[in-house]
């Protein structure tokens, strides 16, 4: 399977955007337990591969043929199946666990995901949903995500989302600095978060859990990858930065360097003396030397 752009393929792509998709899994895995579940729009089925460690059973569609093949040959423990999640297809009542993972955003008709996932779930069942945070995703990137059709602000969001369910709760995925404490062999791990910011317009995604009935506390969740060494990648990322700035620095010195020499030949010297020379920055102007002091 290649990166679409917009598909994650965990053996290809960068560090973050792994890193965004693989949290919402390990944050889905404590409802998933002993659980029938399903993923609308599981891609290349690494997530519900994941739940499948400890779900009762797990059903993956998604509407890309090569996506649903990737996943049948690669993950035999989860079923995988060529759907629309827009109408999902399965009965009434017959899951306790639906999961669209950054889905909704793609879709046209997007409210006929939230209706099918409150028509397939149990009673008791939860629908887990995420999305991009539209003020800052839009504000953070320099041209539209091509591959969205709708982004949500909070506010739509929890609005959709309450048209169909009773109860609706919304974390805030961000990344987050972090120091980790960890030990050679495997060990119980605690995790302490100093008073979390309650802000929606700027997390960078929302995560909404949503059920007819009402929702069991679900603790704040950090997701420590192996491969989320903040400042390596931050070093990393500076480097090239730096790398980038001193190739652009050289080339704009040729290039003012080609544009004096330019302004000392003589045809521009005689445009100069009609008049019809172009208008210069004032630190080019001034050190070209017209004849006869013009």
């Amino acid at each position: 399977m290649l990166p679409t752009g917009e598909r994650l393929v965990p053996t290809a792509g960068n560090d973050d955007l792994r890193n965004e998709h693989m949290s919402r899994y390990a944050f889905a895995e404590p409802l998933a337990a002993g659980k029938r579940v399903l993923d609308a729009g599981c891609g290349t089925g690494y997530g519900p591969a994941r739940l499948a460690a400890s779900a009762l059973s797990v059903l993956a569609v998604d509407s890309a043929i090569e996506a649903i093949l990737h996943g049948r040959a690669t993950y035999p423990n989860v079923r995988f199946v060529q759907a629309d999640c827009r109408a999902l297809p399965i009965t009434d009542l017959s899951v306790d666990l639906v999961v669209a993972f950054e889905v909704i955003e793609h879709l046209e008709r997007w409210v006929d995901l939230i209706r099918e996932a409150a028509r397939v779930l149990a009673k008791g069942g939860v629908f887990l949903v995420s999305t991009p945070n539209r003020p800052y995703y839009q504000t953070t990137r320099e041209r539209a995500n091509p591959f969205h059709v709708h982004e949500f602000d909070y506010a739509e969001f929890r609005t959709a989302l309450s048209e169909f369910f009773k109860h609706v709760e919304i974390f805030f995925e961000n990344h987050v600095p972090a120091i980790a404490f960890t030990s050679e062999g495997r060990r119980p791990a605690r995790t302490q978060f100093e008073h979390p910011r309650q802000d929606p317009e700027h997390a960078n995604f929302f995560v909404a859990a949503c059920s007819m009935s009402p929702l069991e506390a679900h603790p704040n969740f950090a997701y420590l990858p192996q491969c989320g060494n903040v400042l390596r990648e931050r070093e990393r990322h500076i480097a090239k930065l730096n790398e980038w700035i001193a190739v652009a620095e050289a080339r704009h010195a040729e290039v003012e360097d080609s544009m004096s020499r330019e302004l000392q030949r003589l045809p521009y010297r005689i445009l100069r003396r009609i008049g019809l020379a172009p208008q210069l920055p004032a630190k080019w102007s001034e050190s070209v030397r017209a004849p006869d002091g013009q």
